[in-house]
Formats: structure tokens, C-alpha cells, sequence
């Protein structure tokens, strides 16, 4: 019995205890039998964030670029062909008709409406070896129909009073013949000067611009005295970022230039690695070198002005037609003979300064000057103040080296 007792308050204490536990918890959320204690936040809600990220601080109080919907201008060429009778010429002479000048007149001054109007000549052969006294002149076909190309270019320039920039000419040689090569009328037919009248038209088109929203901060001004100048982007650049020397020049010889595959494939990559760039411009830009202008080049294109553009668009119209750009995509400028990159005494420097550069120009709205003025850069005309600074006293009389006042050098020392 007292065994029995005992072990009666052995059970009772034990509950005692275990029915004691619950109350030390109770403090913690309690959670009904199947429900889980595990909880996960929800998505809706806005999450408070404790610890401020210095990288997303600095981010977020700079400047930022926001875009928006303009209406931008695309030039697009136009190129008309067979408006007059191919320029025909046998083994020697070419045949230029009197009315083949006269109805070009006609076109050119219908079209003065037009934009950058401009005529472009192709020279074409017959697939017969040249004489021995012509393939000394020539070369081969190619050079012939380079020739009678050129040779045409030269009289319409002369007998329409056309600008340089006007007049681009190329051949193709025996390449492509629109007769057959194996009867007397179908070479005459293929030896010919083709005739071409190129404009351009603008397209209007929706395009996205980059803009830049300024962060407006707090300006601490300093009053000091120096010399400063109000910056100014050049009429046309505002705003424009430009890549130089990402292409190795295009060189060319004395009278042609060759525009390889090489070279395009080159311009085509670096286009390419610009294109999350806005309003992409490839710029090619010609030089000459100093050696005087004879013959056609000097009739055609007077200065090393003249020849320099006529070289660099020769370029960007091969580049255009290759990679298939929008005439706004491209420009072109020369330079003629004046930044020279060898002496031109030498021949290795002057096959150096005939080349053809490119730029690549994409719209930077970073490229920003402030309204601020900045100092002056050396090249600009900064215009200089001079102070005259009077002491409290009074002014410093004049000195005289010879007899000075008496007492002067004590004031000056004060």
C-alpha cells in the first residue's frame, strides 16, 4: 500500500510538471494542431529597405536619359537610268552627241528642286583584246572603259559648268554586256558610257530620341576673378560623339581608288559594334598629297580640294551600296593636302597623305556643354581684363627713374 502510494505521487508530480511547461511558453505564437508554423511574406506588399546601397544612392542622383518620339528625316537616293541614249565609242574615240549635252541640260534644270542632284557615269567594253598600241595606253579592257568613262565625265563637267562634287564616274570593263560579244553590233552596243542622274529624297519616319533629363542639385558659386569663355557646340554637332581611328585608312594611287572587301567588311563590323547607339553616321573623309594636279584630274577637279572629295565619295557611295545604308547614314568631305601624315617629298610619304579616313558619329546626349562659362581653351579667342588695383591711400604717383619723388620708395614699401 505505501508502495502503491508512493507511486501514486510519483505520477501526480510528473503531471504536475508537464501541465507546468505550457505556462513558461506563453509568449510565443502558438500554432493549432496542422497548421504550419512556417510562414512565407507576401508579394503584394511594399518591403521597407533597411540598409541604403551606396552604388544605387549614387545612380539615382546623377543625371539620367529618358527617350522620346521625334520625327527624323532619312535621305534616300534616288537613281535614274536611261533618261538619254548610252555615250557609244569605237576602239579609239568616243562619239558624245551635241543632244545628248543639250537634254541633260533639260534634266538638270527640271530637277533644280531636287536635292544634291549629281550625274554618275559608268564605262563599259567588248570582251576584244586590245592592239598592242592601246593595251600599252590601257592596260586592258578595264583601264579602256576607265578612260572613255573619264573622258566623258571631263566634257559633260566642262560643257554643263558642274561642281565636282556633281561628277562621279566608274567601269566595269567586259563585265556586264548587254549584247553578245560575237557580232560587230552587239560589241558596238557593249562598248559604251552609261549615263546616270542621282537625287536624293527625304523620308519622314518615327524615330526614338535620347535626351537628357538633368538632376537638379544645389550649385555652390564661387566669386572669383579669371579669365572664362561661354562654350559653344559647332552649327550641326550639338550633342554628336565622334570615333576616329577605329578603321586603318583606305590609300589610293594617283588616279583610281580601289575600295576592297576587306575594307567594307571592316567598316561593316565597326557599324555593327555601334548599334545600340542612336542616329549612326560613317563619315569618310579624304586628304591628298601635294603633287600638282595634271590632266583630267586638273581639269575635273581644279585643287586637292576637289579631288580629296571626289575620292572620299566615290568611297562612301561603294560603302553605301555594299552594306545597303540609307543615304542619311553616310557622308562624306575632303580635305585636300592638309594634314599630311609623311613629308611629301618622299614617295612612301605622299602614297601616306592620299587616303581616305572614316569617323564614326552617333548622337551622345551626355555630350553636353554647360551653361556655365568654362576656361578658356587655348584655341579660342578669350578676351583678357586687366584690373587696376588702387591702394586705400590713394593711387602711386608715377615714378621717375632719373629724379624720383622724395620718399617714394617708403610708399612703396607700405
Amino acid at each position: 500500500m505505501t508502495g502503491g502510494i508512493a507511486q501514486l505521487k510519483f505520477v501526480l508530480m510528473s503531471g504536475m510538471v508537464l501541465l507546468s511547461l505550457p505556462l513558461h511558453g506563453a509568449d510565443v505564437d502558438e500554432a493549432t494542431m496542422g497548421e504550419a508554423v512556417e510562414r512565407h511574406l507576401s508579394d503584394d506588399g511594399s518591403l521597407m529597405q533597411w540598409v541604403q546601397d551606396p552604388e544605387r544612392i549614387a545612380s539615382e542622383e546623377g543625371d539620367r536619359i529618358d527617350q522620346r518620339e521625334v520625327v527624323a528625316n532619312d535621305l534616300e537616293t534616288v537613281k535614274l537610268s536611261n533618261l538619254v541614249p548610252p555615250i557609244h565609242f569605237e576602239s579609239g574615240v568616243a562619239e558624245i552627241p551635241d543632244s545628248t549635252v543639250e537634254s541633260l541640260a533639260k534634266i538638270l534644270e527640271r530637277m533644280r528642286d531636287r536635292i544634291n542632284v549629281r550625274l554618275n557615269l559608268i564605262g563599259h567594253a567588248d570582251n576584244q583584246p586590245l592592239s598592242d598600241r592601246l593595251a600599252k595606253i590601257y592596260g586592258d579592257n578595264a583601264g579602256l572603259s576607265h578612260e572613255r568613262a573619264g573622258q566623258v565625265a571631263e566634257h559633260f563637267q566642262t560643257a554643263l559648268a558642274l561642281p565636282p562634287e556633281a561628277m562621279s564616274y566608274e567601269w566595269r570593263g567586259d563585265t556586264q554586256p548587254i549584247a553578245s560579244n560575237l557580232t560587230a553590233a552587239g560589241r558596238a552596243s557593249n562598248r559604251r558610257v552609261e549615263i546616270e542622274v542621282w537625287y536624293d529624297e527625304v523620308r519622314e519616319r518615327l524615330a526614338l530620341e535620347e535626351f537628357l533629363v538633368p538632376h537638379e542639385i544645389k550649385r555652390v558659386k564661387v566669386c572669383r576673378m579669371e579669365t572664362v569663355c561661354k562654350l559653344r557646340y559647332v552649327d550641326g554637332f550639338a550633342r554628336r560623339a565622334r570615333v576616329q581611328n577605329l578603321i586603318a585608312p583606305l590609300h589610293f594611287g594617283a588616279e583610281a581608288i580601289e575600295v576592297t572587301p576587306t575594307f567594307i567588311d571592316q567598316v561593316r563590323q565597326g557599324f555593327d559594334n555601334l548599334g545600340d547607339k542612336q542616329n549612326v553616321v560613317i563619315r569618310f573623309v579624304g586628304y591628298t598629297d601635294e603633287t600638282p594636279l595634271t590632266g583630267r584630274n586638273a581639269r575635273i577637279y581644279s585643287t586637292h580640294v576637289g579631288l580629296s572629295k571626289a575620292r572620299a565619295r566615290r568611297v562612301a557611295l561603294a560603302v553605301q551600296e555594299s552594306l545597303q545604308l540609307p543615304t542619311a547614314a553616310i557622308e562624306s568631305d575632303g580635305e585636300g593636302a592638309a594634314k599630311p601624315l609623311g613629308s611629301n617629298e618622299t614617295v612612301r610619304g605622299g602614297a601616306l597623305n592620299r587616303r581616305v579616313e572614316v569617323e564614326f558619329w552617333y548622337d551622345d546626349p551626355l555630350q553636353e556643354l554647360p551653361d556655365e562659362p568654362q576656361l578658356c581653351p587655348e584655341s579660342a579667342d578669350a578676351e583678357m581684363v586687366t584690373k587696376i588695383y588702387d591702394p586705400p591711400w590713394g593711387p602711386i604717383e608715377n615714378i621717375d627713374f632719373v629724379n624720383g619723388p622724395a620718399g617714394g620708395a617708403d610708399r612703396l614699401c607700405r
